[in-house]
């Protein structure tokens, strides 16, 4: 990860850690209510690449209904999964950062198993602030809405192998 005085601003305003860690907060949250058990690790590596990207994040169903399956072999995912790889890797040391940030700050803690589980200051972050724009709001929408999607999507080594990801 580059220092910060070294990033253009752009960068540091888009992928800062509160707003990617606030990302990583809504989907872990959101598979672990619906899950009802521990976020794998790798989840925040899996889904805030398909946020991010706009025209990625467009392309995801509207409700849980459509499986991780059925829209992974369909012709729009087959289409992300052509630059999911890219956007995926540029991605990891920015979500490293931020996951960290938000571990320093009480929102998640890491399981001995090496999973998420919900910090002490998770019933802090309740609703997005009015003041963010249609973007921001677009994506912490649709982060909560891949937390529910990946915890009814089956193992995650399947989703990994639907996205094209290898352990």
């Amino acid at each position: 990860m580059r220092a910060w005085e070294c990033r253009s601003a752009e960068e540091a305003n888009i992928l800062n850690p509160p707003f990617i860690g606030g990302l990583c907060f809504e989907v872990i949250r959101e598979y672990c209510n619906n899950a009802k058990k521990e976020a794998p690790y790798i989840l925040p590596f899996l889904t805030v690449p398909l946020i991010l990207h706009k025209k990625t994040r467009e392309s995801l169903p509207t409700t849980i209904r459509t499986t991780f399956v059925s829209w992974a072999l369909s012709s729009t995912g087959t289409q992300v999964k052509t630059k999911y790889f890219a956007h995926t890797k540029a991605l990891v040391p920015v979500i490293k950062e931020a996951v960290s940030f938000i571990i320093k700050n009480g929102f998640l803690s890491i399981t001995q198993r090496g999973n998420f589980e919900l910090g002490l200051k998770n019933k802090l972050l309740k609703q997005i602030p009015p003041d963010f724009t249609d973007e921001v709001n677009d994506c912490f929408k649709r982060a909560a809405f891949c937390g529910r999607w990946f915890a009814h999507a089956g193992k995650i080594e399947t989703i990994m192998a639907l996205l094209g990801v290898k352990p």
